[in-house]
């Protein structure tokens, strides 16, 4: 394995002795620097090499002095070893970017092709010294009241109640950028309802609205960004609006965007989690009171390396800028963005049922707001429909969101037909209701009511005549109606009532075989 390169005050001690006294040893050079005879003899070897004065030494910087003796800044060792992973790294460094993939793992796969390769430790001083070159960084430098940060922290708080339930929680974390001051409350999970009510006590907590505010890329705030625009949550999008707030999301897998939420992450796993966790409390009304005691410690308690503390800056720096908050609060409700498919109906999965939407809204995305009694439907900021929450009714629809074809299908009523019917005439109300009872499914009467209703419509003079004649027949069918009209034969009935000055036929007359009854009865 190659040894560090000593450090150039080392090796500037070693090469004065020997430029002030060229007859001193190895040995007591050694001894007065400190450093082992193998090191003393190597840059020794290389002053021989690359001659110089004393006086040159004194006037060389650093880097020159590295560049005349020929040190590499690097202690990587042209080995054929070293050589061999170089070569095999270019082809596999990429893999460090998959997820779940490690050195330790990334050392395996190179160990596999190459079974007399280097041991751990000499396979990560190459990988550090090739590809793994420090990172340059800078302090923020934070505007009273602009920013606050917003995360959720990695590991849930877990408590149990005195009716024995375990809880666990997520931990919802708000940070301001100027005065560190911080908010933090365990929810029950990471939904959007959840997520925005959080950061709404967050700003009732500061007492006030920020600028901005910089999220984490959950779904809850953030559904889709590139880098250059960002798509919102729709809640969290009518959330910002509500408060006046603007959202400048955090890069993916960039935490040093928020290095403020990031250690702040830390102290409330130490300082409050490490505290509270796996107590036993009343109700959750007690646990959020120890939380908020804990957590009040914390903002209280004094900066090592500045003046005051996360409090005391607050009300000196983050405070006075805050912008005031609304005079009412945002109300939450869940939403959903839905596209509307071609049954016109959007589903809500909480409830199990479908409800209807105005069939404008085919194929267009529409956003869903659920409150705790009503579902509103809202397409380009602008509401289209309201209805009744009814969990498990399967579906709810409203006939004016039908097209007018399915609305009028939907909306056929047997009842109001026969209505229309009976007006017309006793013998058409007489068929027509012997239609719709003898009919054996309900369908089955609607067509033969719509085709009786075109008859109807086509010999308004003759129908109730023809509906006699076939019901004194006992001919109740549409086909019969058409024969007799075909034939004529209810003219020819006419024209015989007129010449005679007997009473017309007539389905309710009793006739001769009724009194023949009654007098054998």
């Amino acid at each position: 394995m190659s040894r560090p390169r000593k450090s150039m005050k080392q090796i500037r001690k070693v090469l004065g002795i020997r430029l002030r006294d060229p007859q001193a040893s190895i040995r007591s050079i050694a001894a007065a620097t400190g450093c082992s005879r193998p090191v003393v003899k190597e840059y020794l070897d290389r002053l021989t090499d690359h001659p110089l004065t004393y006086e040159q030494l004194s006037t060389m910087n650093d880097q020159s002095l590295t560049v005349h003796l020929g040190i590499e800044s690097s202690a990587l060792q042209q080995t054929v070893q070293n050589q061999q992973l170089l070569i095999w790294l270019e082809q596999n460094i990429h893999r460090l970017n998959q997820k779940h993939m490690t050195r330790r793992l990334l050392h395996e796969l190179y160990r596999e092709t190459h079974t007399d390769g280097l041991q751990y430790s000499q396979f990560c001083l190459v990988l550090k010294q090739k590809y793994q070159s420090p990172e340059a960084t800078a302090l923020f430098s934070h505007k009273a009241g602009d920013k606050v940060y917003l995360d959720f922290t990695g590991d849930k708080f877990h408590w149990r109640s005195e009716d024995g339930q375990e809880h666990h929680e997520e931990v919802f974390l708000a940070v301001l950028g100027a005065s560190s001051y911080q908010f933090s409350v365990p929810v029950p999970s990471q939904k959007q309802e959840h997520f925005v009510w959080a950061t709404q006590e967050a700003f009732q907590f500061f007492g006030g609205v920020p600028t901005a505010v910089v999220p984490d890329c959950l779904k809850s705030a953030v559904l889709h960004t590139d880098g250059y625009e960002t798509v919102h949550n729709p809640l969290f999008e009518r959330f910002l609006e509500h408060y006046g707030v603007v959202s400048i999301p955090a890069r993916p897998h960039h935490p040093k965007d928020k290095p403020l939420i990031e250690g702040a992450v830390t102290g409330v796993y130490r300082q409050i989690m490490a505290r509270l966790e796996h107590k036993v409390f009343a109700d959750r009304t007690a646990m959020l009171k120890a939380w908020r005691s804990a957590e009040q410690r914390i903002n209280d308690a004094p900066f090592q390396k500045l003046a005051g503390s996360r409090s005391s800056r607050f009300l000196e720096i983050d405070q006075p800028a805050l912008k005031p908050l609304p005079t009412t609060r945002f109300s939450i409700n869940t939403i959903l963005t839905q596209k509307v498919p071609a049954t016109g109906v959007v589903y809500i999965p909480a409830d199990k049922t479908s409800y209807s939407v105005p069939h404008s809204l085919l194929n267009k995305q529409v956003e869903i707001l659920i409150s705790p009694q009503t579902i509103e439907v809202w397409y380009e900021h602008e509401r289209y429909t309201t209805h009744n929450r009814t969990p498990h009714a399967g579906k709810v629809v409203l006939l004016e969101h039908l097209l007018p074809t399915k609305a009028w299908y939907a909306g056929r009523n047997p009842d109001e037909v026969l209505r229309t019917l009976n007006s017309t005439g006793p013998h058409v109300a007489s068929f027509a209701q012997h239609l719709f009872d003898t009919a054996p499914h309900q369908d089955i009467a609607w067509k033969l009511l719509e085709g009786f209703k075109r008859l109807v419509k086509r010999h308004p003079d003759r129908i109730d005549r023809v509906c006699r004649m076939a019901l004194s027949r006992n001919e109740t069918t549409l086909t019969s109606l058409k024969h007799i009209l075909e034939s004529d034969a209810d003219l020819v009935l006419a024209r015989e009532e007129a010449q005679t000055a007997e009473l017309g036929f007539h389905e309710n007359i009793r006739g001769a075989n009724y009194y023949g009854q009654r007098v054998q009865a």
